[in-house]
């Protein structure tokens, strides 16, 4: 599998698009775009043993990037920019896998990817999709990782 360090591209991204500085965590992009976080520098002689470590941060999409729940996890609390706080019950819908409607935020707005905030609690990120004359919220949430209600 290749392991290619992201680590710059990762950075610029975020500073982009979320105004995030993040100089603590280093990417990595294994199979199929996925990008991985770690709290330390890899070695290069280590490079080709490692397997499956680090916590799934996202992926660079087309129009930006897209966190997982634990990438938003990770750095949403230094995001500037592209953060949404929604209400309880949007949260519920949002954990069982339902895009929601967005009515946060401007059709002119720069944001291709939106972080949602429920309190201090960071739960995942959603990308702008045009539902005819309304905005709406794409719902990335794996299926393993939502809740029923």
């Amino acid at each position: 599998m290749k392991f290619k360090d992201v680590t710059k591209d990762v950075r610029k991204k975020l500073k982009e698009e979320y105004e995030i500085i993040e100089e603590e965590l280093n990417f990595f992009e294994r199979g199929k775009g996925k990008i991985y976080a770690y709290k330390f520098e890899v070695p290069e002689f280590l490079k080709k043993y490692l397997v499956h470590s680090g916590v799934y941060f996202g992926r660079i999409e087309k129009c930006g990037l897209r966190l997982s729940i634990d990438g938003c996890s990770l750095v949403g609390k230094k995001a500037k920019n592209c953060v949404v706080e929604v209400e309880k019950e949007k949260v519920e819908e949002w954990m069982c896998g339902k895009d929601i409607d967005c009515n946060y935020i401007k059709e002119e707005s720069k944001c291709r990817y939106l972080l949602l905030k429920w309190k201090s609690f960071f739960v995942g990120c959603g990308g702008i999709i045009k539902n005819g004359s309304k905005l709406k919220l794409k719902n990335y949430v794996p299926k393993n990782r939502r809740t029923k209600y």
